[in-house]
């Protein structure tokens, strides 16, 4: 039993962290998903869902981007669960053992980015030789024997130190110190909503988050009600600004048409498309996401190209350092490149430099697009109506909310995106950069109005902060959490929210704001100042 468990939660923390395919791993990173799987992996599914829930609150603001990531939050949220089960600890404190786990995780990326840079040299001699046939054995299986190493190792350290050893640790903490925990887990969402509100709050759209945190106060609206208010303005928001950019834009571009005499079938796109999600699977740090690119183009190569030069030099073009976000709006990119292919291939004068010019000019501005979209957007609108339900309702339904809605809008976006960049070629990108009809610029806002509504209501509902402090006046004892709710319910919260909000602008370090939060929740529970509910 040791040995089986020990190896499913290696596997995982490797969907959590090993970036096989975007559909799958990415949703499998936050710790809503992979702390309920670690629950029914350990024989207690309601603390793992609970856990997991807990730990993704505080990383709700936590953005990867451009290789970067400031804290492991699939290793956090693996193990971090996992920990808390063999303990027997409540939930409410697994993001304290989270955290660390976390900031520790982030030797195991940086291990497995360096190690992986490996393959990608062996595809080198696999590109000279068009040798076309090995390239899932460098581009996706060795990168990925080599991240379960590396992810799934501490999983059989975890379970050979046994649960009776978490147990006894647990029981042998001081009391004080579990309240202590408890009140800085209380504190450490207001990390998350501080994150994201920095990251969606344009001035201009700041009101909504007061929406969403005064309607959650005062009107006691959940956060489903809240989801679809803010959907419903959302919705209007775009339409308006859709229809005032169509009366001023027009699209009068016209391509060149080309004979295609080698065609690609709607299979060899449909295969480009999906492998193209796990553009990731063997991503280093010396070429990113080279290695995926051609385990993508394999299916377009092997359609257009016969002649082994032909082969080699179309292998050697997608070997180049790239790196995007590669699964909602950077689909476009090897839509295009699919265009161009196919043209370049019947006769087109489209030189290499052409291609790759094009991909690394796109890559840029797209990954920040992407980015914002769906890590500062619907990942945090997804996530916390997934929390919300697992956390108010003890719900399954959260994790399985949140990942059908995220996968949901990365396949359908992305299938889109990915016909458009095929169909339209080059000129694609004006529609989604630009002020055409299919502007992402104006969806993201609409996007933020409802993402700021529901981090508003996630902050009331989940920043948990009050004092136990009482005054004696006379005969008389006030009690100052009574007196905040009478001038201003939830008062401490958004003060909190605010405080790590103005930190983070100041260019405090996120690691550094936890510290902050941990101690400023150790001192005050110690002096009284803060206490448990």
């Amino acid at each position: 039993m040791y040995i089986i468990q020990s190896l499913l939660l290696a596997i995982t923390a490797n969907l959590a962290c090993g970036r096989v395919w975007s559909p799958i791993t990415w949703p499998f990173c936050y710790p809503l998903i992979n702390g309920t799987i670690v629950g029914f992996i350990l024989g207690d599914p309601l603390t793992g869902l609970l856990a997991g829930a807990t730990i993704n609150l505080a990383y709700i603001g936590w953005i990867s981007a451009g290789g970067t990531m400031p804290s492991n939050i699939g290793i956090a949220g693996v193990y971090g669960t996992a920990i808390t089960i063999l303990a027997k600890a409540d939930p409410s404190i697994a993001i304290t053992f989270a955290l660390p786990i976390g900031l520790l995780g982030v030797l195991l990326f940086q291990l497995q980015m360096t190690i992986n840079s490996i393959w990608v040299h062996r595809l080198d001699r696999n590109a000279e030789k068009a040798e076309l046939n090995k390239v899932w054995i460098n581009a996706a299986l060795l990168p990925q024997l080599t991240n379960l190493l590396i992810n799934g190792t501490p999983a059989f350290i975890l379970l050979a130190v046994g649960g009776d050893t978490f147990s006894n640790m647990m029981q042998n903490i001081p009391e004080s110190v579990v309240g202590a925990l408890t009140v800085t887990g209380g504190m450490l969402p207001a990390l998350g909503v501080a994150m994201l509100l920095n990251y969606l709050g344009k001035k201009h759209l700041l009101p909504y988050f007061f929406i969403g945190f005064f309607a959650s106060t005062y009107l006691n609206l959940n956060l489903m009600a809240l989801s679809i208010l803010g959907a419903c303005i959302a919705v209007l928001y775009y339409f308006r600004q859709r229809t005032e950019s169509e009366e001023s834009f027009s699209e009068d571009h016209v391509e060149e048409e080309i004979i295609l005499k080698k065609k690609l079938t709607k299979s060899d796109l449909r295969k480009h498309w999906l492998v193209g999600l796990g553009a990731e699977i063997g991503y280093n740090y010396e070429r990113m996401q080279a290695s995926g690119n051609l385990l993508a183009m394999v299916p377009i190569i092997r359609r257009l190209y016969t002649e082994p030069e032909d082969i080699s030099a179309a292998m050697k073009r997608y070997l180049v350092f790239f790196n995007t976000e590669p699964s909602f709006v950077g689909n476009i990119i090897p839509g295009i490149c699919a265009s161009l292919e196919e043209k370049k291939a019947n006769g087109a004068d489209i030189s290499d430099e052409m291609i790759n010019g094009l991909r690394t000019g796109l890559m840029g501005p797209l990954a920040g697009v992407g980015d914002s979209l769906a890590g500062g957007i619907i990942y945090p609108i997804g996530i916390s109506i997934g929390c919300s339900l697992a956390l108010e309702n003890h719900s399954f339904l959260g994790p399985i909310f949140f990942f059908i809605l995220f996968t949901g809008i990365m396949l359908v976006l992305g299938n889109f995106l990915y016909r458009m960049g095929y169909k339209q070629g080059g000129s694609s990108i004006m529609n989604i950069l630009g002020e055409g009809k299919y502007s992402i610029t104006k969806l993201t806002d609409a996007f933020s109005i409802l993402g700021l509504i529901v981090i508003g209501a996630i902050g009331s509902n989940n920043v948990i902060v009050n004092t136990p402090l009482v005054f004696n006046i006379g005969q008389t004892s006030v009690i100052l959490q009574d007196v905040l709710n009478g001038l201003i319910p939830n008062l401490l919260p958004i003060t909190l929210i605010f405080g790590v909000s103005s930190l983070l602008r100041n260019k405090i370090n996120a690691t550094i704001v936890v510290v902050i939060l941990a101690a400023l929740a150790f001192v005050g529970y110690y002096l009284g100042i803060f206490g448990v509910m």
